[in-house]
C-alpha cells in the first residue's frame, strides 16, 4: 500500500480547546435537536405549527446522519496498485466531505423552516438572523460562545469575501448558504487525492471538508440566535424547566471566566451553550 496520511487537516483552535471547545457537528446538532424537541411555538395557527414541526424534522434528519458511503473504484481491468490506492483514499475523502455537505443541506432546510415560522415578514434566513442579532445586542448571555470565531474562520475558506470585516452571525449564515449553493449547482470543485513524488497517495480536500463542517456549524449557531430572539419575545416557550447534563458542561461567565455545571441547568440558558463540548473538569 502507498497510502500516506499527509499533514494539512484544517482544525480551528476553537475545536481543540481543553475546555469550552466547540463540539463536533454530530454532537452539536444532537443537542440542538433535543432543545427544539423540548420547546414549542406558542403563536400562530395550524400552518405555523406545522411549519415548526417540519423544521424540527429536518433537524432530526441531520441528527440521525451518521455516515455517507462512497466507492470511487474505477476498475477497467488494468488498474495498478497505486491506482487502487488512489481510489481508496478518494473514497475516504468523499465520505467525509459529503457527510458534512449532506448535514449542511439538512441544517439549511431546518434554518429556512424556522425563519419562515418565526418571521412573519417573510425574511430570508440571513435577514431574520440579522434582526435577531439586533434584538439580542444588549443580551451578551444569549450569544453562543465562539460564534464570531466560527464566522471569521469560515471567511478564510471564501476567497471572494475573505477581506470583509463583517463578522456578524448573519453574514456567516449568508456565506454558508452561498457555499451550499455553489456545491448544489456544481460550481464547487471536487477535490482529489494528491500524488507524491515517491508514488505515495496523500489525502487532500482539507479546505473543502473544513468549509463544509464550519458552514454547518454556522447555520446551527444561526438557528440558536433565531430561537434565542424568539424566546426573548415570547413566541417560543420551553416546555421543560431544566436540562439534565449527563456529562456536565463548562459554562462561560460574563467576566471571561468559566464555571462547571454538573447536573442541571435551565433549558432557556442551555440554548447559548449547547454547542460546547462536554467533558470532565481539570484537576
Amino acid at each position: 500500500m502507498t497510502m500516506t496520511q499527509a499533514e494539512g487537516a484544517c482544525l480551528p483552535s476553537y475545536r481543540t480547546l481543553p475546555t469550552l471547545a466547540l463540539a463536533a457537528p454530530e454532537d452539536h446538532i444532537r443537542e440542538l435537536t433535543d432543545w427544539v424537541e423540548h420547546a414549542s411555538f406558542v403563536r400562530g395557527g395550524t400552518i405555523e405549527q406545522a411549519g415548526w414541526h417540519n423544521a424540527y424534522k429536518w433537524l432530526r434528519l441531520g441528527q440521525g446522519l451518521r455516515s455517507v458511503s462512497f466507492d470511487m473504484t474505477y476498475d477497467d481491468g488494468g488498474m495498478c496498485a497505486v491506482g487502487d490506492d488512489f481510489d481508496a483514499v478518494w473514497s475516504e475523502m468523499m465520505q467525509e466531505w459529503q457527510l458534512h455537505l449532506v448535514r449542511l443541506s439538512y441544517v439549511r432546510a431546518a434554518l429556512q423552516g424556522f425563519a419562515r415560522v418565526l418571521c412573519s415578514d417573510g425574511s430570508q434566513p440571513a435577514a431574520a438572523i440579522e434582526k435577531a442579532e439586533r434584538q439580542l445586542s444588549q443580551k451578551a448571555e444569549a450569544w453562543p460562545l465562539h460564534a464570531r470565531e466560527v464566522i471569521e474562520h469560515l471567511a478564510t475558506h471564501d476567497r471572494a469575501q475573505a477581506e470583509r470585516a463583517d463578522v456578524s452571525v448573519a453574514s456567516g449564515v449568508a456565506r454558508a448558504i452561498e457555499m451550499h449553493r455553489q456545491a448544489v449547482h456544481g460550481l464547487a470543485g471536487v477535490p482529489e487525492p494528491a500524488d507524491h513524488a515517491d508514488m505515495g497517495i496523500f489525502p487532500a480536500g482539507h479546505d473543502e471538508i473544513c468549509a463544509a463542517r464550519e458552514a454547518s456549524a454556522t447555520l446551527m449557531l444561526g438557528i440558536q440566535m433565531l430561537l434565542a430572539a424568539a424566546v426573548d419575545e415570547g413566541s417560543v416557550a420551553v416546555l421543560d424547566e431544566d436540562k439534565y447534563l449527563f456529562d456536565g458542561r463548562w459554562v462561560p461567565e460574563p467576566a471571561g471566566s468559566k464555571r462547571r455545571v454538573d447536573e442541571e441547568m435551565p433549558y432557556s440558558e442551555y440554548l447559548a451553550v449547547l454547542h460546547l463540548e462536554p467533558g470532565e473538569p481539570e484537576f
